[in-house]
């Protein structure tokens, strides 16, 4: 009986200190490039994968090969020329949200909270604000997402000479630099 009591209050320690896990089912990351200054495009990246500990670092990843822009040859070359998926497979996000804003909040509330997001893309790691909304969806179940676009600028992150080959492969004036991107993202217990 007390073997069983103290594999009761490990596991409950274990389960408490657990960090939370982004359910990829339920979660999206979109961006939108503008090409020839009047053709908008919505992309997204279908596979992420991260974790929000209880002391409040939250760390996304994201399967650059899960790229989707609708048209498989254009999938193809974005890969290739611009995230040079073979060599960087994965891009992150890294930040910290308050636990006591989001994951202890009633079920049904929400909150904001600017947070500074430290995104890699390639090698290159810079730092962009984001406005978050925080939305307890159930107990074991928080939402997060972007109140407004996050504006990523390509040259920042060395893409200006991918963006650049892409304009030139498919014979465009201009592709837009700032790409405006959101994101949807839910962590579960």
């Amino acid at each position: 009986m007390r073997t069983l009591s103290l594999l009761a209050a490990m596991l409950v320690s274990f389960s408490s200190h657990a960090a939370w896990q982004l359910d990829n089912s339920q979660s999206a990351l979109r961006f939108v490039t503008v090409k020839n200054s009047l053709v908008a495009e919505t992309h997204s990246f279908k596979s992420l994968s991260g974790t929000w500990s209880d002391d409040g670092v939250v760390n996304v990843s994201i399967d650059v090969k899960s790229l989707d822009t609708l048209v498989p040859i254009r999938n193809e070359r974005m890969l290739e020329h611009l995230f040079h998926a073979t060599k960087f497979p994965i891009s992150s996000a890294t930040t910290r949200v308050d636990p006591n804003r989001g994951t202890k909040l009633a079920v049904g509330a929400t909150t904001q909270q600017k947070a500074e997001l430290k995104l890699t893309l390639l090698d290159q790691t810079q730092t962009v604000m984001v406005d978050l909304q925080l939305v307890k969806l159930a107990d074991n179940k928080v939402l997060a997402h972007t109140q407004s676009p996050v504006l990523v600028n390509a040259a920042t992150f060395k893409l200006d000479a991918g963006v650049a080959k892409l304009q030139e492969i498919a014979k465009l004036k201009t592709i837009e630099l700032v790409v405006p991107t959101t994101f949807s993202v839910v962590f579960q217990h």
